[in-house]
C-alpha cells in the first residue's frame, strides 16, 4: 500500500471544496484513509492510487452530504437583500450554515493543477467559487470537481461515481452551466483579478491599527460589501459599511483597539484582526478575506466563528 500521507494535502482541498468547510475537511480525509485501508485489495495498480483515493474521498463527502438535513453552506450576499446598517445584527446562526475560509498555505504540498484541470489552484479555492459549488447538487459538484479541478478523465470520473460516461458528461454540462450562472465571468471573481495589492493592504492594516474610520471609508469601493458570518446579514455600499462599523465602535464601552496582521486566505490577501486590551495578549476575533475592484476594497468577508478561525489561530 502506498503512503497515504503523500495524498493528504490534495484530498483535504478536495473535501473542502465538496463541503465548504475547513473544519470538516480533515475529518473527511481521515475517513477516506480508513476506507482506503479497508479496501486496499481493490487497488490493482499503485500508479492509480491518486484517482482511487479521490473516488473514495468523493463518496465519503457524498455520504456526509446525504446525512445532513440543512441546506448548502452560504456566503453573506446570498441571503437576500442587504441589511440596514443602523440596525443591530440579528442573533448568531449555527456555524455549519456558512462557507468557511482556508489558509492559502493549504495550496502547498504538491497541489499543482493536473494538465486536464479547467481551473487554477487559486481559483479552485476562491470564496466565490467554493460558495457557488455549494449551490450545485452533490452529484453535479462531484463531477465538476473531479473533471475541472482534479483533472480526471470522463471515464475515470464515471468509474468514481459508478455512473456511465454519458451520464457523467450530461451531469458535468449541467454543472458547468449552473456554476457560470451563479459565479459569473472569471474576471469578476478570480484571484488573478480581485486580489488586493500590497500598498492597499498596508493602508487597510494601518487604518484598523489606528481605528481610523475616515481612512477605511476612503479605501472602500463605492459598491463595497461586508458580510459577518455567523450573523445572517450583510451590508451594501461603502457608506453603509462605515455607518455599521461606526455604530459598533461607538457602542463599545471604551474606544476599541485592534491589532491587524496580514495573512492569506482562499488565494487572496487577508487580515487577522485581534482585540487589544491593556496588558492582555491580543485576542483573535475575526478574519477579513478581501477582494478589490478598481484599486479599492470591494468585498470584506468578516469571519468570526470559532470553526472558521480554527485554521488561522497560532
Amino acid at each position: 500500500m502506498t503512503d497515504l500521507e503523500a495524498h493528504r494535502a490534495r484530498l483535504r482541498l478536495h473535501c473542502y471544496r465538496m463541503l465548504g468547510s475547513s473544519y470538516d475537511a480533515d475529518d473527511m480525509v481521515q475517513e477516506t484513509f480508513v476506507r482506503a485501508l479497508r479496501s486496499q485489495h481493490t487497488l490493482s495498480n499503485v500508479e492509480q492510487t491518486g484517482g482511487w483515493l479521490y473516488r473514495i474521498a468523493t463518496n465519503v463527502c457524498l455520504d456526509e452530504l446525504a446525512k445532513r438535513k440543512r441546506g448548502p453552506r452560504a456566503r453573506g450576499p446570498e441571503l437576500g437583500p442587504p441589511s440596514d446598517p443602523d440596525a443591530p445584527p440579528p442573533p448568531k446562526t449555527p456555524d455549519d450554515e456558512w462557507i468557511e475560509p482556508v489558509p492559502s498555505s493549504w495550496l502547498g504540498g504538491g497541489t499543482a493543477p493536473d494538465p486536464g484541470a479547467e481551473y487554477s489552484a487559486k481559483e479552485s479555492i476562491a470564496l466565490a467559487f467554493v460558495a457557488a459549488l455549494q449551490t450545485l447538487t452533490p452529484p453535479q459538484r462531484a463531477v465538476l470537481l473531479l473533471r475541472d479541478v482534479v483533472g480526471l478523465s470522463a471515464e475515470e470520473t464515471a468509474n468514481a461515481l459508478e455512473s456511465s460516461v454519458s451520464a457523467a458528461n450530461s451531469t458535468l454540462h449541467r454543472a458547468r452551466v449552473a456554476l457560470e450562472e451563479k459565479v459569473g465571468p472569471r474576471s469578476s471573481w478570480s484571484p488573478e483579478h480581485t486580489s488586493v495589492d500590497r500598498a492597499l493592504l498596508e493602508r487597510y492594516l494601518a487604518a484598523w491599527n489606528s481605528t481610523d474610520l475616515d481612512t477605511i471609508v476612503a479605501l472602500l469601493h463605492e459598491e463595497a460589501k461586508l458580510s459577518m458570518p455567523p450573523f445572517a446579514f450583510w451590508i451594501a455600499g461603502a457608506q453603509g459599511v462605515v455607518r455599521f462599523l461606526a455604530n459598533r465602535i461607538r457602542a463599545a464601552p471604551a474606544r476599541p483597539r485592534y491589532r491587524a496582521v496580514p495573512t492569506e486566505a482562499n488565494g487572496v490577501p487577508a487580515v487577522l484582526l485581534h482585540r487589544a486590551a491593556g496588558e492582555e495578549p491580543p485576542q483573535l476575533f475575526a478574519l477579513h478575506v478581501l477582494e478589490a475592484r478598481d484599486g479599492k476594497i470591494a468585498v470584506i468577508d468578516h469571519f468570526m466563528s470559532a470553526s472558521a478561525l480554527r485554521c488561522f489561530a497560532s
